[in-house]
């Protein structure tokens, strides 16, 4: 890196930093924040999987942050794959940040014996998409950002038969709908199976609002949910899964209306979520139907080290 630049270590006091240059490189590569930053990089660095100080690295510049990298465990033994992101927004790249954090990506996932290594990159941001390739990686997926306006007039439906709505608040089935998360994202993209305790912490000790999850219930058997983030620039539904042998039965749309419904009374104008573009679950037509559409494209690479 250029004189000036200097690289350290990241650290827990690094996070509001860090969902600053996410949040500037989104709006440099996609004209809009599509996610609620403040939410996800906390739940990230939950990941026990992630140690800040040896697996995320900042890049400084007159004692500024301008670029964060970070690789995450992706699986139980920690080798096939590592995920990995750069938060690197264009107007400071002057200094070579972007090449010495790709390069530092891959040397540190070689140093914890990793198989491979996974890399998002936005769909608009060349530079970035030409360092990775300079280095070997190939494109493996594409994600979408799906969204669609809401207002008051949200239409709703109720559960189909047999089926029942409630909160997790309502119905405090952490267990019950910790199996159903894991059946329901099994066969996912990238999924990589998480104990009860750690599932549970991650999504519970920084945030114990109960209210944000919707639940489908056959009985008391959870069948389906959906998780909302509202707290951001724009409302987001963070997660819907239905388990197999429920799916087809309209359970994830009237999730999703009833949602929209929600969301729209408490003020918001807009909805997002992420969505593989290749997801063979049918999401991506389930999200059409209920009017989203993509609106961002973007792109993960891997590289292999073996």
């Amino acid at each position: 890196m250029d004189p000036g630049y200097r690289d350290r270590a990241a650290s827990l006091a690094d996070v509001a930093a860090v969902v600053r240059l996410l949040r500037a490189h989104e709006l440099a590569d996609h004209g809009r924040v599509t996610a609620d930053w403040n939410e996800i990089v906390p739940f990230v660095w939950r990941n026990p999987g992630f140690h800040d100080a040896e697996d995320g690295r900042i890049v400084e510049r007159d004692a500024v942050p301008v670029a964060f990298a970070g690789v995450f465990r992706e699986d139980d033994a920690g080798v096939e794959p590592l995920g990995s992101w750069v938060a690197s927004p264009p107007a400071d790249r002057r200094g070579g940040a972007l090449p010495f954090l790709v390069d530092w990506l891959i040397a540190r996932a070689r140093e914890q014996g990793a198989h491979s290594l996974r890399h998002l990159v936005y769909r608009n941001d060349m530079a970035h998409r030409k360092i990775v390739l300079q280095r070997g990686f190939r494109r493996v997926r594409s994600s979408w950002t799906m969204h669609r306006e809401i207002d008051t007039d949200e239409p709703t439906e109720g559960p189909p038969n047999g089926i029942r709505f409630v909160t997790l608040a309502e119905h405090p089935d952490e267990l019950g709908l910790y199996r159903a998360d894991q059946e329901a994202f099994a066969d996912h993209f990238g999924f990589a199976p998480e104990t009860f305790d750690v599932w549970r912490q991650r999504r519970f000790d920084a945030d114990d609002d109960r209210s944000r999850w919707l639940l489908a219930l056959e009985g008391d058997q959870i069948v389906g949910f959906l998780r909302q983030v509202t707290g951001g620039e724009v409302a987001q539904v963070a997660a819907l899964g239905t388990r197999a042998r429920w799916r087809g039965r309209g359970i994830g749309t009237a999730l999703l209306r009833r949602t929209f419904a929600e969301m729209a009374r408490g003020g918001h104008h807009e909805v997002t979520l992420w969505v593989d573009a290749e997801n063979e679950t049918g999401a991506v037509g389930l999200y059409e139907r209920v009017g989203m559409r993509a609106i961002v494209v973007d792109d993960t690479y891997q590289l292999e080290l073996a």
